[in-house]
């Protein structure tokens, strides 16, 4: 029996199926005969006038073991979307497509397709679905869903970073998202994003709406197996990495879900609660396991745990302001349409305050951790340091947290347009 499992999670650990899955949707892996042009004498010894020596010498096209994108620490996945769009589609001079790009898309249908379904679990969602939701919808139930939010994300990266289980290699699978080929795939934490939170909306949502409980499951499912396919398509997950983070979400659900209520009531009605969010939040990222080669896993954790904190601490405030009101009555609610006028201008003004406070606090927390450490703040190399990372991250991500659900609700207010808080807050 065990020889079977075991036979069972090799398979599905094969980066040959993740390749046939991207060959029939259109994605082409292209390579000459001798795709590893690397000398096992130079392995130790590789440096970077050699390496452009190699590079310059490669057709556009071919992969190869140094591709290794200049990373742009500010820029997210859909960024690099569309650079490659345009590389791909010949938008660019041929002298000036570089080499890291070694597939050919021939199905733009499902490029766009999964690229979009890949993007419900990046950071542009995080940045507009949650602060819309709690603008326009419900406060109550994101604030409980950013908890969870931040669990799964927090336990599923330092999973990864704890079991180092690489991405499916390439050849034969081909990346797509540049970005994370430096982080570890076992579990995929857009699987347990896709799987964990859009069944934490619905059962959450349940507990204090009227509506089809059956319809809600559905496209939590849909959503589930749109992300975990495409991050299939986009070559950075096999089977068993989503399988493995779908499951582990599952878990974590089970054991955590009986609490959200009481640990929501406690860091709203307990005084010091911002405090204790605050420096747990610098503690788990002290905690979190140290990795072998630099990846975007820690400063996205710091990202998540930071916004999620700043939004908790926020809510506490306003709550002790007595700025959120008690509903009458209890729970089940009839869903009342919103005005989707004030929805789109609170929508609006929210992103203005939130792009604000971010270029504002990640300028100023960069300068002045680099002038500390006797760094030059306009070098990128030094977001890798860990005594810079977390400052700039956390404390960048904790005021935009701590802004959405505080500084944007009060100008919602003065401006007249804020929404029913009656029974949508607590």
């Amino acid at each position: 029996m065990w020889n079977k499992i075991r036979s069972l999670i090799f398979w599905l650990h094969e980066p040959d199926h993740v390749a046939r899955f991207q060959r029939y949707f259109g994605v082409l892996q292209m390579f000459n005969s001798q795709p590893d042009l690397k000398l096992k004498s130079d392995k130790k010894n590789f440096n970077k006038t050699q390496s452009n020596k190699i590079k310059s010498s490669i057709p556009n096209g071919v992969y190869h073991p140094y591709h290794e994108r200049k990373i742009t620490y500010d820029t997210n996945v859909l960024d690099e979307c569309i650079q490659e769009l345009e590389r791909s589609s010949n938008k660019v001079e041929e002298k000036n497509i570089s080499s890291d790009i070694d597939y050919k898309i021939t199905s733009w249908f499902w490029y766009y397709f999964f690229q979009f379904g890949s993007s419900l679990g990046n950071e542009i969602f995080y940045i507009l679905f949650f602060p819309t939701w709690i603008w326009n919808v419900d406060g109550c139930v994101a604030r409980k869903v950013a908890i969870l939010w931040a669990f799964f994300m927090y336990v599923g990266q330092a999973t990864k970073d704890i079991l180092t289980m690489v991405r499916p290699s390439s050849p034969p699978v081909v990346h797509l998202e540049k970005r994370y080929v430096k982080e570890y795939g076992f579990p995929s934490t857009h699987a347990m994003f896709a799987a964990g939170i859009p069944l934490s909306f619905v059962l959450l949502s349940y507990q204090r709406y009227d509506f089809p409980l059956w319809i809600g499951l559905i496209c939590a499912a849909i959503v589930c197996i749109w992300v975990c396919l495409s991050r299939i398509y986009l070559g950075m997950h096999t089977f068993l990495d989503i399988i493995g983070g779908t499951l582990y979400a599952l878990l974590l659900i089970y054991i955590m879900f009986p609490y959200i209520n009481v640990i929501d009531d406690f860091q709203l009605n307990f005084i010091l609660s911002p405090l204790i969010c605050f420096f747990l939040g610098i503690f788990l990222i002290k905690c979190y396991p140290s990795v072998k080669q630099w990846s975007t896993a820690r400063s996205d954790t710091t990202v998540i745990l930071g916004s999620t904190f700043g939004l908790l601490s926020a809510a506490t405030i306003m709550q002790k302001l007595g700025l959120l009101e008690r509903p009458l009555s209890p729970p089940v609610y009839s869903i009342i349409a919103p005005n989707l006028g004030f929805c789109v201008l609170r929508t609006i003004v929210g992103l203005l305050i939130v792009y604000t406070t971010r270029q504002l606090v990640k300028t100023c927390v960069l300068r002045v951790t680099s002038a500390l450490y006797g760094l030059d703040w306009k070098d990128p190399e030094i977001k890798r340091f860990a005594k810079v990372e977390m400052p700039y991250y956390y404390l960048t991500y904790f005021s935009v947290g701590f802004n959405i659900a505080f500084a944007c609700p009060l100008v919602f207010r003065l401006m007249g347009i804020n929404r029913d808080y009656s029974y949508t807050e607590l």
